[in-house]
């Protein structure tokens, strides 16, 4: 079965932006999170927003016209928090939701499709690399790993990289897929995909 759930990770305040949540962000005269779905809703049957829990207020449902959840483990706990309630939320009808972080303006459809569907369906993790940068907030999780990554939380890991590192030692069912750059490059010549929003240099271009 394909992935065919997608996750929007919200995350918190960007603090480095001077506490703006960055979905609201206008790029190109359009907010992150409105172009984030104009990608999403033709290629997904179903799309969920994760917000931090101090910040699920701002998001309004009827406003983005999917559902909106919010971290299932408080505050502070970066990225594994918002994959943790990622898996918590897939309906059972999908075995695996590819999640994009909520700073990522330019997500390129042919991307997400190959994401969607890349084999084996039952691999832990699909995840994009860039050179030997991985992109792991704009990867595909498998159900299976939700247990793994409440334990990973519980036991104090907060890096994205140390959790799927331990997914590799595990051997999970299928472990980690790499995408690497040359195939990613098939779907987007400029990478564009896998640009975000971190600082006031990356919005106004100087």
């Amino acid at each position: 079965m394909t992935a065919k759930a997608a996750a929007i990770l919200a995350g918190g305040q960007g603090r480095r932006l001077g506490g703006v949540s960055k979905p609201f962000l206008v790029v190109e005269g359009r907010r992150i999170v409105d172009r984030q779905l104009a990608v999403l809703r033709p290629l997904f049957d179903a799309v969920v927003i994760v917000a931090a829990a101090e910040n699920r207020g701002l998001f309004d449902e009827e406003d983005f016209g999917v559902e909106v959840i919010a971290d299932r483990v408080g505050p502070g706990l970066g990225p594994l928090a918002g994959l943790d309630a990622a898996l918590g939320w897939l309906p059972v009808r999908f075995d695996s939701v590819v999640c994009v972080a909520g700073d990522m303006p330019f997500l390129a459809a042919p991307v997400l499709e190959h994401l969607r569907d890349a084999l084996p369906d039952d691999a832990c993790a699909v995840v994009p690399r860039i050179g030997d940068q991985p992109q792991f907030l704009c990867a595909r999780y498998h159900r299976t790993l939700a247990p793994l990554v409440a334990a990973e939380i519980a036991a104090g890991t907060r890096a994205m990289h140390a959790f799927l590192k331990r997914v590799g030692e595990e051997r999970w069912p299928a472990g980690v897929v790499w995408l690497d750059e040359p195939a990613l490059r098939r779907l987007d010549a400029s990478l564009a995909t896998f640009a975000n929003i971190n600082e006031p240099a990356d919005l106004f271009g100087s």
